[in-house]
């Protein structure tokens, strides 16, 4: 099965002009927040080309992000988050017949073909002893003319914040040089450490007197949609396999009375800013009015939904794709059973919805 694949719709759901309008203004409007210091921008799920979106948003143009991204190219410099262990591994990569070293190569290339922005490279989780691959892998990098730094495990992350938010933690990485006002976090994969760089170079920022801060910039979960609503249990089945699961935004709920869907690595990370907002920032660093994880995100697809029934049925259809790509996964003994079962009953889930709907 090739999940790459964006089938073509008869009916369309999601208005893409009205999203790259919003977005792009909801990212210069929160880099304002932030004059005279940096914004590190973490942008979640795939950034050059996004198909999964694409099938559950009938209408999403899968290159949007990249468009959005490219208007904004002067101002922008990438930090590419890859991670030590998969390096040492070169993990096959989700929905692609390739490995990790080549597809951060590939990213790297895409970057230059498409974007045209200053690229450095942070190395997660590096460990003090060195292993031959990884540094194999570093000169190869060097040799495409790849800046590259280490930034070092730390043990129990993310729940031993102290230690995290001191020398032992973020203090003991050295800083990645960069000078544009607008830095973007991306990687090749999940689990690559995109928000860790982010917070550890705000972390370091403030030592050498430099205002920054955080924001994300993700699609999925859609933080207006409920938590049972098919496009967010369509997340779920496509992370079954690294265990994200959607939780309701509860701070957001008792802060401002609106519900809004979040996950849970985004409530771990949270915690994390926060102490990083009350111990290190300036009082006046816009972080500090980040009071829920919805608030540190940047996320107007919710508002270019034009047809509830449409997504909701193209989401129904990619859960059972996803069910049935891990199904083949572990026939062929790579895979484990508890991620289609877990498909299977976000089918169920998402088929409930529809119903209660009378979309179906």
């Amino acid at each position: 099965m090739n999940t790459n694949d964006v089938p073509t719709f008869a009916q369309l759901g999601f208005d893409t002009q009205k999203y790259y309008q919003l977005q792009k203004q909801g990212i210069l409007e929160r880099l304002e927040k932030f004059k005279g210091g940096r914004l590190y921008l973490e942008i979640g799920g795939k950034f050059l080309y996004d198909p999964h979106a694409a099938r559950v948003l009938p209408g999403f143009d899968p290159y949007i992000k990249q468009k959005i991204i490219a208007d904004l190219h002067e101002m922008s410099e990438i930090i590419y988050a890859v991670d030590w262990d998969a390096i040492i591994s070169d993990r096959q990569m989700k929905n692609v017949e390739q490995s990790y070293q080549s597809s951060v190569i590939e990213g790297l290339q895409g970057f230059k073909d498409n974007l045209n922005i200053p690229t450095k490279i942070a190395i997660n989780r590096c460990r003090k002893i060195d292993n031959p691959i990884v540094e194999d892998f570093i000169v190869k990098l060097h040799e495409l003319g790849y800046e590259t730094y280490k930034r070092y495990y730390i043990p129990n992350y993310p729940k031993d914040i102290a230690t995290i938010l001191s020398g032992n933690g973020f203090g003991g990485d050295k800083h990645i040089p960069v000078t544009k006002p607008l830095v973007l976090l991306t990687s090749p994969g999940s689990n690559s450490g995109k928000m860790s760089t982010a917070l550890g170079q705000i972390y370091l920022d403030q030592e050498q007197g430099v205002q920054s801060g955080y924001a994300k910039y993700e699609l999925f979960p859609i933080w207006n949609l409920s938590i049972k609503h098919p496009v967010n249990l369509a997340y779920e089945a496509s992370t079954a396999d690294i265990g994200d699961f959607n939780v309701p935004d509860l701070n957001h709920k008792n802060t401002y009375g609106i519900e809004a869907t979040s996950y849970n690595r985004d409530f771990e990370s949270f915690n994390i800013l926060k102490d990083l907002a009350n111990k290190f920032v300036s009082h006046d660093n816009h972080i500090k009015n980040y009071l829920s994880t919805t608030d540190m995100g940047i996320n107007y697809a919710g508002f270019a939904i034009t047809d509830d029934k449409v997504v909701s049925l193209a989401s129904l259809e990619e859960i059972k794709r996803r069910t049935g790509w891990y199904q083949e996964i572990v026939n062929r003994g790579d895979g484990k059973l508890n991620w289609v079962i877990k498909c299977q009953q976000l089918e169920r889930d998402a088929f409930a919805y529809c119903k209660e709907k009378e979309y179906l």
